[in-house]
């Protein structure tokens, strides 16, 4: 059945004549007069009667008027749901997230999420290096992950560096430091250290670090993530790393120490990266640019 002749003919019951209903649907009347005949043949029922006065409902039509009128009601309800439903799938934004600062970039997110929350955002969660290669594929929009090496096809916002601390398990130092202690004696100690998936970066200025009072240090392992590491070293096992402050909660940790370093290494720059190519993301731009005013007051 034809909804624009249904239309029409609520049209012309509602206006009360085919002249006003053509003249409101901008249309010639006998045109209309046609379409409305054609619905009567299709129904194999009279919808009106014509006279010189206009035109009055038949008991049929009035039936078919109110049914109609809730359906055409239902379908506008359904075409306005549709396009809402559109539109909160349209409106996403794909972040990457570095393993090395999760809970570094957490409020941030939160606060993305709290203030666009028609936005869907799509996290994955990898390593620095995967996600500088998912940025130049396009796979995501925006990276919060270790600031990369410069490269003119990024475009950097960064923050202030994040303290490095030791976290080393009770085993092989019983009591915690009553005063920060010198990198240098960690060479000793069997070392879990971060390392990137591909490419250089916090590994290797760890072990330059590491090696400056010429002896190499006892490495045992290489992990990607701080989170790994640390349940390593709660499950007892007797070692030690180097990890950022804001990954490492102290009051949480039952097996191991979190002790700081003099002097303190600076390794771990935190930064919101995207393509220079890329818009501007309004929405985290409004995030950033608060942070920097309540910084500033």
């Amino acid at each position: 059945m034809d909804l624009k002749r249904i239309k029409y003919f609520c049209k012309v019951i509602e206006h009360g004549s085919i002249s006003e209903a053509a003249r409101q649907l901008n249309m010639a009347q006998p045109p209309l007069s046609k379409r409305i005949q054609e619905l009567e043949d299709e129904l194999g029922a009279s919808l009106l009667v014509r006279s010189s006065n206009g035109v009055e409902i038949t008991a049929a039509g009035n039936y078919f008027y109110h049914r109609t009128c809730q359906i055409l009601n239902q379908l506008e309800d359904a075409a306005r749901e549709t396009v809402k439903i559109a539109q909160r799938e349209n409106a996403f934004l794909r972040i990457g997230l570095t393993h090395l600062f999760q809970s570094y970039f957490q409020p941030i997110i939160l606060e993305l999420y709290k203030r666009n929350p028609g936005t869907e955002l799509r996290i994955t969660v990898s390593d620095s290096s995967n996600l500088e290669s998912f940025l130049h594929d396009g796979l995501i929009d925006v990276a919060f992950i270790q600031k990369p090496r410069a490269d003119d096809a990024f475009h950097c916002c960064e923050f202030s560096p994040v303290p490095t601390v030791a976290i080393i398990s009770k085993k092989i130092m019983p009591a915690l430091p009553t005063a920060p202690i010198d990198i240098s004696q960690l060479t000793a100690l069997p070392l879990i250290l971060l390392r990137r998936y591909e490419g250089t970066g916090i590994y290797e200025r760890l072990i330059d670090l590491l090696s400056e009072h010429g002896k190499y240090p006892n490495i045992i392992m290489h992990i990607t993530q701080p989170k790994a590491i640390i349940d390593c070293l709660e499950s007892g096992l007797e070692a030690a790393s180097l990890l950022p402050a804001s990954e490492v909660e102290a009051y949480h940790l039952q097996q191991c120490h979190v002790v700081e370093l003099t002097p303190s290494p600076k390794l771990f720059f935190p930064a919101i990266v995207k393509m220079s190519t890329t818009p501007e993301i309004s929405e985290l731009t409004e995030i950033l640019n608060s942070r920097e005013r309540h910084a500033g007051v």
